[in-house]
């Protein structure tokens, strides 16, 4: 699954490979490989204009249609723009087909897994996975049993799995996603922005395109559905405080389903409805991006405030369907990969086609030893993830105590461990500061269900390091996304444009329209008009202190200062000091946000609801957000300061 075929010909711009690692676009040589050949033949006799360019455009494109997430680091948790490079990734026609295989085979296998983990439970009684990595983990879920039995079909809708490539440039396995995969959204999206910044490149090479996956995805959605029919579906999110938010609201708008959280559902009879403002309607699928564990708070976690109770009666009694199907977290623990050869020898009768890391997990006696003897080489991974969980360590940083340290913890709970061999991922060129540079890089590719069997998407999302890291690939800690290229042996493909088998119901019928975001909307409106009529007054203080009527007739500003007070339900009895020392008292307590009804905590509801709206409204509703939001993080003196230039 790797390529090589070279063009005799040193890559522009000075660009050249990193060390021992494998690198996509230039061999051990130097000389260009065929797909970036091709590639930088497109750009043409400029490429670091063109690139220049086409970095400008897309974050001009990402700018205007406010793509982001949501960060989580601290104080400098927030919302940040999506960072977006220019430049593809490349997958060769056939590499590609090679590689596609392999993703189906593993999909199937985890599908199967599944489907006996949560039914009859046969592989746990006769085959090489110990019973203890499944009964251990906190993500098996036993409020599912007898789903696989229910579903003999398919458990898991949709798998993504990232990978990168080994020093051979083959593609190993890093981590399986299973229970609610992320990023499909963004994948989507990174393709019509690099499309539209790179468009003579995009319509001369021979990339696949992506609106079939689409229309099969929509399908094997809406057979899901317990009655057939035409089936209502929705999105279920966490919220728009999840770090995937933005692209769970694009996804839905895209495939024309209805973005919901818990609160908008309830449970009547086994069955799932949408609170509405024309009533309850029934819902036959749902497309599930919110975590197992919070599904259902009276089955699953009942600390939850993000499910909907009575959701996992209604999917045991057949009278909804969820994708994927509850449970999946169980298998995504990185110490299923050493066992997962002979499983799928067991399952399949096949040779697993896509590699991993080599992995021991600590719960058995002879890897235990191992890892613990070489850690100085070894990755070392908590077995079960959960809130808390102990982060990752790599042994090589630790020194001689802390891996002593690691090690007398490792024996102390020696199943909640596993060791994985180190592999340096890949490179492949990224444009960054103004040069084309090696970046690591790690790629989610996505497989879905469609008519008995799983097929696969042709891109992916990919993670680069543009510091040259290959440890932490993370967008939430600096990395940036690139677009994926799947390339076919054919001419280029024309560009026909997805549409919609159905419309968003909310457009069509606006009696469908969720409860909660009508809600949302009517207090939209109130903020707005509050907000406007309390900056218009504070507009016009400056004005009266300055006209002949002030000082002729004190009590005229006087007067004004406390109706403005009086709008914001602020305590303005018997003023003292000057008009000015009054003035800028009535501005501290506008800008004191503890204060309900004053101007802060009114503009604080309404950029809270903006947020939460941003994806139903016109783009000058986005636009709208982000300069507010952007004036309050980059104002000095704060917030306050913010405040001030709104009035």
């Amino acid at each position: 699954m790797s390529y090589s075929a070279s063009s005799a010909r040193p890559a522009p711009l000075g660009y050249a490979g990193k060390g021992q690692r494998y690198d996509g676009c230039v061999d051990a040589a130097g000389l260009l490989r065929e797909p970036w050949a091709q590639f930088f033949d497109l750009l043409g006799p400029d490429p670091a204009a063109a690139l220049r360019a086409a970095d400008e455009a897309c974050h001009r494109a990402i700018i205007e249609q406010d793509m982001s997430m949501n960060v989580y680091r601290g104080e400098r948790a927030g919302t940040r723009l999506w960072p977006l490079d220019a430049m593809p990734l490349l997958i060769a026609a056939a590499e590609w087909t090679a590689l596609s295989r392999a993703l189906v085979q593993r999909a199937r296998l985890f599908n199967g897994l599944l489907l006996d983990l949560y039914g009859d439970q046969k592989i746990l009684r006769s085959g090489p996975l110990p019973a203890a990595l499944v009964m251990a983990n906190p993500h098996f879920l036993r409020a599912c049993a007898g789903l696989g039995r229910r579903s003999p079909g398919v458990f898991l809708h949709t798998y993504a799995v990232d990978v990168a490539r080994a020093p051979d440039g083959h593609w190993w396995a890093i981590e399986d996603r299973l229970d609610a995969p992320s990023g499909l959204g963004y994948s989507l999206q990174n393709r019509i922005i690099t499309r539209q910044a790179l468009p003579e490149v995009f319509h001369h090479a021979p990339v696949q395109r992506l609106h079939q996956f689409f229309r099969h995805y929509r399908a094997s959605l809406a057979g899901l559905a317990p009655a057939g029919g035409d089936p209502r579906i929705a999105l279920l999110s966490p919220g728009p405080a999840n770090e995937t938010y933005h692209e769970q609201a694009y996804l839905s708008r895209y495939l024309g389903y209805n973005l919901v959280e818990g609160e908008d559902l309830i449970t009547r009879d086994g069955q799932v409805f949408l609170r509405t403002v024309g009533g309850l309607q029934r819902l036959d699928v749902i497309l599930r991006r919110l975590d197992s564990d919070f599904c259902d708070p009276l089955e699953l976690d009942s600390r939850s405030l993000l499910g909907v109770p009575g959701l996992l009666q209604a999917v045991h009694a057949g009278q909804v369907a969820l994708a994927n199907l509850p449970g999946a977290g169980v298998l995504e623990t990185p110490a299923l990969l050493a066992f997962l050869r002979p499983l799928c020898r067991q399952v399949l009768g096949e040779e697993l086609l896509l590699p991993n890391a080599a992995t021991w997990w600590c719960g058995q006696e002879g890897a235990c030893r191992y890892v613990a003897e070489n850690l100085a080489s070894l990755v070392v991974k908590p077995a079960f993830r959960t809130q808390g969980s102990a982060p990752m360590r790599y042994g090589a940083w630790l020194g001689k105590s802390g891996r002593a340290a690691l090690a007398d913890q490792i024996r102390a709970e020696p199943w909640a461990w596993c060791g994985q061999e180190r592999v340096l991922h890949g490179t492949t060129p990224g444009w960054h500061g103004g040069t084309l540079r090696p970046m690591p890089f790690v790629t989610r590719f996505y497989v879905s269900w469609h008519e008995g069997d799983y097929t696969v998407y042709p891109g992916g999302l990919t993670r680069c390091n543009p510091r040259g890291e290959d440890m932490i690939v993370s967008l939430q800690q600096g990395s940036v996304s690139k677009d994926t290229w799947v390339l076919h042996s054919g001419p280029p493909t024309p560009l026909p444009a997805f549409v919609a088998s159905r419309p968003g119901e909310t457009l069509r019928h606006p009696a469908a329209t969720p409860s909660r975001m009508a809600n949302n909307l009517f207090w939209l409106g109130r903020y707005l008009e509050r907000a406007s009529q309390l900056a218009r007054k504070f507009e016009k203080i400056d004005p009266l202190l300055r006209a002949q009527i002030a000082p002729l007739d004190p009590g005229v500003p006087a007067d004004a200062l406390g109706l403005i007070a009086l709008a914001q339900d602020l305590p303005w009895t018997e003023p003292e000091g000057t008009l000015a020392e009054q003035v800028a008292r009535l501005r501290r307590m506008a800008e004191d946000g503890n204060r309900p009804s004053g101007l802060a905590a009114v503009m604080g509801h309404l950029l809270r609801l903006l947020g939460q709206l941003k994806l139903t409204l016109p783009p000058e509703g986005w636009q709208l957000l982000r300069q507010m939001d952007e004036r309050r993080v980059t104002a000095e003196g704060g917030d306050c300061a913010w405040l001030r230039q709104q009035l």
